[in-house]
């Protein structure tokens, strides 16, 4: 388990990820691509490649959002299938994502259902703030 930031929301994930025994690990993510909590990783490098496509695949939405500009244009849910598992991805705060990794056998709507709950219950502990810029003076 690693978490990088005051609000540590790694309980939650960790309930969840024991929810749902198809649930490899569990992530949060910024939109730049920064890990800001995992639970379940045996690598950490895995937590680093895993928030680098968490904040892909939102930034890959973004154009799809803006073919709806009455709405909002935000990533609310986004699923990867793939053999042998699938990620799920959704919004959980300002700038910030909830990214699931787990195997094939699971149930996919109670997922989405749980990560969904899961997000708004979060709320406002998740925000981030985008990393600023390292200038070398």
């Amino acid at each position: 388990m690693t978490t990088q930031q005051g609000n540590d929301v790694s309980w939650a994930l960790r309930d969840l990820a024991e929810s749902i025994p198809e649930i490899r690990f569990t992530l949060v993510a910024s939109s730049d691509g920064k890990a800001i909590t995992s639970y379940g990783a045996d690598d950490p490098d895995d937590v680093d490649r895993f928030a680098a496509v968490v904040a892909g695949l939102q930034a890959l939405a973004q154009p799809v959002a803006e073919q709806f500009p009455a709405a909002a244009g935000q990533l609310r849910l986004a699923m990867i299938e793939v053999d042998g598992g699938h990620l799920f991805v959704v919004r959980a705060g300002q700038e910030t994502y909830l990214g699931v990794l787990a195997k094939e056998g699971l149930d996919q709507g109670l997922l989405g259902h749980q990560m969904r709950d899961l997000a708004r219950r979060m709320g406002e502990l998740l925000g981030t703030t985008p990393r600023l810029e390292e200038h070398s003076g």
